[in-house]
Order: C-alpha cells, then sequence, then structure tokens
C-alpha cells in the first residue's frame, strides 16, 4: 500500500533529484535515483503478486565496461540504503547486480532471482530490445536512463532534466510486463501510450 501523500513525494524526489555536475547528461546522482526507482514501484498496483516474498531489484551493466560497472555499483550503495527507509507493498527488497554479455547468458541468470524491477544502465541501449523481451516474459518492470531507452522498449526512464528529473513512461510496455502503473504516477510522467517496440513479441 502506498502512504498518505506519496503523491507529493514522488514529486518532491523528482524536483530534488539534481547533481550540481554530472559526467552525463541524462545520469542521475546514485541516491534519488534510486528512491525514484523505489517510488515508482510503490506507484505499481501489481507488484506483490510480481515480486512474491521479495522485491528483487535487478542492475544490469555491461560487462567489461568500467563505467557501467561504477555506476551499478553505486546504485546499489544508494538502494540498500533507501530500501532501509523507503518500504514497497510491505515487503523486503533486495539488489543484485548482474554483467550483461547477452541475452541468453541474462535470461538463465534471472531464472532463480525473480525479479521485480530490471534497471538498465545507459552503456546496455543498444540491448534494450532483447532486455526488454526477458523482462514481459518474467514480469519484471524495466527502467532506463533516458527517454530514448523508454522508446525502444523499456517501462520507464529516470533522466535528469533542468529543473528536476524527468520521468517517462511507456505505458504499453509497463502493461506487456505485468504492471498497473497508478495514475498519480502518470499525472507527473510523460507517457508514451503507442509505440512499435513495445508491444514487440
Amino acid at each position: 500500500m502506498r502512504p498518505r501523500g506519496a503523491h507529493l513525494l514522488l514529486t518532491v524526489a523528482l524536483a530534488a533529484a539534481l547533481a550540481p555536475a554530472r559526467p552525463r547528461a541524462e545520469e542521475l546522482p546514485a541516491r534519488p535515483h534510486a528512491l525514484l526507482l523505489l517510488r515508482v514501484l510503490a506507484y505499481d498496483r501489481n507488484v506483490a503478486k510480481r515480486a512474491g516474498p521479495t522485491i528483487t531489484v535487478v542492475l544490469l551493466a555491461r560487462a567489461g565496461d568500467r563505467g557501467s560497472e561504477e555506476r551499478a555499483s553505486a546504485l546499489h550503495g544508494a538502494l540498500e540504503e533507501a530500501s532501509r527507509q523507503v518500504v514497497v507493498a510491505g515487503l523486503p527488497a533486495r539488489t543484485v547486480v548482474l554483467a550483461y554479455r547477452d541475452a541468453a547468458d541474462l535470461d538463465a541468470r534471472l531464472e532463480p532471482l525473480r525479479p521485480t524491477l530490471l534497471a538498465v544502465d545507459a552503456a546496455l541501449d543498444a540491448d534494450v530490445p532483447a532486455i526488454a523481451r526477458i523482462a514481459r516474459r518474467r514480469h519484471a518492470l524495466t527502467s532506463g536512463t533516458a527517454r530514448s531507452m523508454a522508446e525502444a522498449g523499456l517501462s520507464v526512464s529516470l533522466a535528469a532534466g533542468t529543473a528536476r528529473a524527468s520521468l517517462t513512461v511507456n505505458l504499453a510496455a509497463a502493461r506487456a510486463e505485468g504492471a498497473d502503473l497508478d495514475a498519480a504516477l502518470l499525472a507527473i510522467s510523460q507517457v508514451l501510450r503507442e509505440d512499435a517496440a513495445s508491444t514487440a513479441p
């Protein structure tokens, strides 16, 4: 259940998701990124059904890419801390970092994890279609770090804007992944309602 005032909390989190300097124009700092990921999960009315006994957030980094692996590590630490403050659907949360090599390897490694969310690093933008197909089979919500990643088939993108974080929702992709996102979240998002990539098998 979302706490009273959750809409306001998400809006505040979006407004606060800024940093004075960033190596990438669309990159959020780890802590606000972690808080926003948990807030987005809290707005999924199907999250408890998809998650089972534990909320499992899988962070995907490109294998051998130092920058990608460092971003995943920083986000992992921030999520571990944030999950002690923000509880989603009354469930415990865990975070796992996986190095992405190819789709077949990812699919096999996700089997025992039952992911609730796959957070995809920007270095994997070319692999979004393959990752999205796996996520749909496993009913895992997906998140990227640029609007283009939502346009390519991920459910949500969280990117740094000039005044606050920018939240984009690919509604068809979210539904294909088994999520039911609350209207309060959609009201403060840029919503992509129809997208060929989001409906690909």
